[in-house]
């Protein structure tokens, strides 16, 4: 009788056992991983453009550029900063946001637009900047931001120098980063930095290292930097 009792208890175990594994939702072990490791490539929602040009005087272009607003709003226009150039009050720069490429496609090709910049003063040709954000980390307001941007022989193999050089960016105080490409050429690429201080950013890219990394990366050609005195945002 016992050994029945003792049967019947072990049977009632195992058909619990039986009944917790059958309720139990699966869970894919890859699905899991892939939680665990976030990737760090950011989506970006938004179109965004640089556009940078000279101009003989910043009061007048920036009388021309509020003047155009209900133009670059009807070709998409969401958002914008405009500043000069820290080493150069005479160029001034314009971030936008856009609702498409397409808007920002149509806005670059408005046959108004140049005639519109040749009034405001410009006195070169503009540069246009279409930003393909891949990567970043959270911007902070009140910093001093560069950008740096060139071509490379090859996106990857920049890249894993970048990340590998992610160390030095900080001990050289970096604040933030942001990486992408230009004008959907995946080997026309941007670098956007953040620093506390003037002199911070201005250690860094005159530091050899970073000379070093970039000619190890397979940087072509001499880079572009650029400082943002912004002024205004809209």
């Amino acid at each position: 009788m016992k050994k029945q009792i003792y049967l019947f208890e072990i049977l009632a175990v195992v058909f619990s056992v039986l009944m917790l594994s059958w309720n139990t939702p699966k869970v894919d072990f890859n699905e899991k991983q892939q939680e665990n490791n976030e990737p760090k490539a950011l989506t970006q929602t938004k179109t965004k453009s640089l556009i940078y040009h000279k101009v003989k005087d910043y009061g007048i272009w920036k009388k021309a550029f509020d003047a155009y607003l209900p133009q670059r709003e009807k070709n998409g226009e969401l958002s914008y900063e405009v500043g000069t150039l820290e080493d150069d009050p005479n160029t001034v720069y314009v971030f936008n946001t856009w609702k498409s490429k397409d808007h920002y496609k149509q806005f670059k090709e408005d046959l108004e637009l140049k005639e519109k910049m040749e009034e405001a003063g410009v006195t070169e040709a503009p540069k246009f900047l279409l930003l393909n954000k891949l990567e970043g980390s959270k911007t902070v307001d009140n910093k001093i931001t560069g950008i740096i941007y060139h071509e490379v022989e090859d996106y990857d193999k920049w890249k894993r120098v970048f990340d590998d050089f992610e160390r030095t960016r900080k001990e050289f105080k970096e604040v933030s980063y942001e990486v992408g490409t230009i004008n959907g050429d995946p080997r026309m690429i941007y670098v956007m930095n953040q620093w506390n201080t003037l002199q911070d950013y201005k250690t860094f890219v005159n530091d050899a290292k970073l000379k070093e990394a970039m000619d190890h990366a397979g940087v072509i050609g001499q880079p572009i930097f650029l400082v943002f005195n912004p002024k205004e945002k809209g």
